[in-house]
């Protein structure tokens, strides 16, 4: 049986972090993006006027977008489900996308 090697960087998402480490997957072959859905009432702690998820869907297009990139697959994770199933109970959708207009009865 053929056996595959996998290298995992787990990279902080930090502003001040991204210049450090975005150069350094030039040829990866596929990157997996994980981002905590709860966060979408969130802010970011060095910035508190960004929304967190936001942010998240700003960088994941970046990285889509780079140059170091092209021929690599994504796969997005959303986690924290578990977290956002009971915060959508008490907390509008809308914080964060505010042209939303689905139902919001959860």
């Amino acid at each position: 049986m053929k056996t595959v090697d996998f290298l995992v960087f787990d990279v902080g998402g930090q502003r001040s972090e991204r210049k450090k480490w975005i150069h350094c997957f030039e040829n990866v072959n596929s990157i997996i993006f994980i981002t905590a859905i709860s966060e979408f009432d969130q802010v970011l702690f060095e910035d508190e006027a960004t929304n967190r998820m936001l942010e998240s869907m700003r960088l994941f297009e970046s990285i889509c977008n780079s140059r170091w990139f092209i021929n690599t697959s994504m796969i997005v994770f959303l986690n924290k489900t578990d977290l956002f199933i009971e915060k959508i109970k008490r907390k509008t959708i809308k914080v964060c996308f505010n042209d939303y207009k689905g139902k919001e009865n959860f």
